[in-house]
């Protein structure tokens, strides 16, 4: 877990996370959210609608969003004040996705940065979106 400063968060810093969701973290999700959604639970019926399988969960997609926020930039210190995105294209289960942040600013006064998301497979873009992040204070 890294632990930035508010001086070290300059704009155009990225950090990112890659990921693959399982057939576990599926059944997980399903369980936890109570969304059993037939494209995301049945190969199928997923396939008959004209998707390549079942397509990954959006709630676990920003899960790494989190991840990535909570882990590596800014790290330790934040807290999510908001966060936006739009879906493009789905994520397919085991399929290698890379998202990424990058500091498109920030306000001194709030110690509000705002962060551009990515979420790719390969040249295939997933979601983009923007997050704003508090950094958390020491006390």
């Amino acid at each position: 877990m890294k632990t930035l400063a508010w001086e070290d968060i300059v704009e155009g810093l990225e950090a990112s996370v890659t990921f693959s969701v399982t057939d576990d973290d599926m059944r997980a999700f399903a369980d936890l959210s109570g969304d059993r959604n037939p494209l995301h639970t049945d190969e199928a019926f997923a396939r008959a609608k004209g998707f390549e399988g079942r397509a990954v969960y959006g709630g676990l997609i920003l899960a790494q969003v989190s991840r990535l926020l909570g882990m590596e930039l800014p790290g330790r210190d934040v807290v999510w004040a908001s966060v936006k995105m739009d879906f493009r294209n789905p994520l397919y289960l085991h399929e290698e996705a890379v998202v990424q942040a990058r500091v498109a600013g920030k306000s001194e006064a709030a110690k509000l940065i705002d962060l551009k998301i990515t979420v790719t497979v390969g040249g295939r873009k997933i979601a983009t979106g923007r997050a704003n992040a508090i950094l958390v204070p020491l006390v």
